[in-house]
């Protein structure tokens, strides 16, 4: 039986394309492409919009007072090459309640700096929220909203993502 330094295993030709690179090999260059990054500069913005599809539900659409509502957010890349698109701020998405980011009449201190939402290609990412019917109105204080109708709200976290269809809506129902 041969051992593997007889059998020239751990031996590199530089010629073969799929022999590893010796560390500090740096006259050929990396081998990869960071796609992301290729699609982002070459990719027109109107088309990552396009590509992006935005979508919220919840498990009923009646409820009744002071149940939970779970609320499913799912953002999908349908394009086949991977897509980035840059939001104004770290929280790249958000939800509320009848114009209520996160069912609160607080605003969060979220840094004024953008970041990025990067998706693989046909990439699903999938999100869970439960709101218990309560809106936020002081730090340590929670209200319970009353029966009616109340339409949920999903979004890129970007000025103009109502205009590029980055947003999904549903209503739900809370009867007594």
């Amino acid at each position: 039986m041969r051992r593997i330094y007889d059998s020239r295993a751990l031996e590199r030709a530089d010629d073969d394309p799929f022999t590893p690179e010796r560390e500090g090999d740096d006259a050929r260059g990396p081998r990869t492409i960071d796609w992301t990054a290729f699609s982002h500069a070459f990719t027109p913005l109107a088309l990552r919009h396009r590509g992006l599809s935005v979508a919220v539900s919840t498990d009923k659409r009646r409820y009744e007072r002071g149940d939970p509502v779970e609320i499913t957010v799912e953002f999908r890349n349908r394009l086949p090459f991977p897509i980035r698109i840059r939001t104004e701020s770290p929280n790249r998405w958000y939800w509320a309640v009848d114009g209520l980011r996160n069912a609160s009449r607080i605003p969060r201190a979220v840094p004024d700096r953008p970041a990025a939402f990067s998706f693989a290609r046909s990439e699903r990412q999938r999100f869970r929220r439960e709101w218990p019917q309560r809106i936020r109105v002081a730090d340590d204080e929670w209200e319970p909203v009353d029966p009616g109708r109340y339409t949920i709200d999903v979004g890129i976290t970007r000025p103009d993502a109502d205009d590029r269809g980055l947003v999904d809506r549903t209503e739900i129902e809370i009867v007594d």
